[in-house]
């Protein structure tokens, strides 16, 4: 039988693991996404509601609103919440070079407002998803 704590620690990883996998296809949406061309508002939504959903589980807010149990608080515990700022942290940078290195590359290559917007986000996302991940999973350990 699987104690609350095993169980709260395979939840963990498995978390560590769909965050790693959430991000690599926000990089692979981007890319074919610039590459193509294609920025309609019908390839917008899918992308919006996947940085949504990842943003939403960055901040720990499903764990306030579903009630809590008690592999959801081991969860969501000290440890876990420092590695959340220390994500958003990664993610807060990872922003800032991107925006510069995608405002230095438009002067050469001109792009889009939408191509601009999408890649800043995505990289701030994708840093702030490999670092809480790559936290959790050293915690583990």
């Amino acid at each position: 039988m699987i104690n609350l704590v095993e169980k709260a620690e395979r939840k963990s990883r498995a978390r560590a693991i769909l965050f790693y996998l959430l991000a690599l296809s926000l990089l692979a949406s981007t890319i074919l996404t610039i590459a193509t061309g294609h920025d309609d508002i019908k390839r917008l939504l899918p992308w919006f509601a996947m940085i949504g959903a990842a943003a939403l589980n960055l901040t720990g807010l499903p764990f306030r609103w579903s009630g809590c149990g008690p592999v959801a608080r081991l969860m969501n515990d000290e440890t876990t919440r420092d590695h959340r700022r220390s994500s958003f942290e990664a993610g807060f940078w990872a922003m800032i070079v991107a925006a510069a290195a995608a405002i230095t590359v438009s002067t050469a290559k001109p792009l889009g407002a939408v191509a601009l917007g999408r890649i800043t986000i995505t990289a701030g996302l994708i840093a702030a998803l490999i670092a809480f991940a790559t936290l959790e999973l050293r915690a583990s350990r």
